[in-house]
């Protein structure tokens, strides 16, 4: 985010993409975990206007400042009973069906408030792209931004939903349960996440897995709308 100083726009389409973003994450697993019969997620007081530094940890709160992304504190929910892990996982997945479906109302608004620009090839009129102000811009920021989230909580390392998906649907073995516990409790999940997002800012020659994959998740929202991106 702070490489983008000189861009209004963007940094200011990055801020609020990452602020509904992690409301909007919160208040579907509440909701969901709700519907699905677990009320330790209502318990945990993330339905209410806390502020955001309640709701990310340090090490995400870096990680948005440097490159805007990064992730949400898990809701407690109960995943003591095995049983139900099924309906658990179905609760963590709306965090990012939440982040996908702003993606793809950002698109949706940037195609409403942008023109086509053409050119005159004789007879013909071709359409060569989109052209927009500030607040196409800015949309099309807060579309990268939440697709980049929706990218990020489906990677299967704890804390994330993808990761706490992974380790519920895993066997109980004790090999997985050391593999959970040095990924949550001694902080190497996060330091992975970290690293998988900020070496790619810090050493631009290597693979940024995030980045690529978001391009594409982007245009495939947009052919769905008719904007080509």
């Amino acid at each position: 985010m702070l490489f983008h100083l000189a861009e209004p726009s963007a940094l200011l389409g990055i801020v609020v993409a990452l602020l509904i973003g992690v409301y909007a994450h919160d208040t579907a697993q509440i909701y969901a975990a709700k519907l699905l019969g677990d009320p330790s997620a209502r318990r945990s007081g993330r339905l209410t206007a806390r502020p955001l530094p309640t709701r990310v940890s340090p090490f995400s709160a870096v990680s948005m400042v440097l490159v805007g992304n990064g992730w949400t504190e898990p809701i407690r929910m109960n995943e003591v009973w095995r049983k139900r892990r099924f309906h658990i996982c179905a609760a963590l997945l709306t965090g990012p069906l939440a982040y996908l479906l702003l993606a793809f109302g950002s698109i949706g608004a940037l195609a409403a408030v942008t023109d086509p620009g053409h050119i005159a090839d004789g007879d013909r009129v071709i359409e060569v792209g989109r052209v927009g102000g500030f607040g196409a811009h800015l949309l099309l920021w807060m579309a990268i931004t939440f697709a980049s989230m929706f990218i990020l909580s489906l990677i299967p390392i704890p804390p994330t939903d993808g990761g706490r998906i992974l380790f519920l649907l895993a066997p109980t073995s004790q090999g997985w349960k050391n593999a959970n516990y040095k990924l949550t409790e001694s902080h190497l999940g996060v330091i992975l996440l970290l690293v998988i997002l900020l070496i790619p800012v810090l050493l631009p020659s290597l693979p940024n897995v995030v980045g690529q994959l978001v391009p594409p998740l982007l245009r495939g929202l947009g052919d769905i709308v008719g904007i080509s991106l």
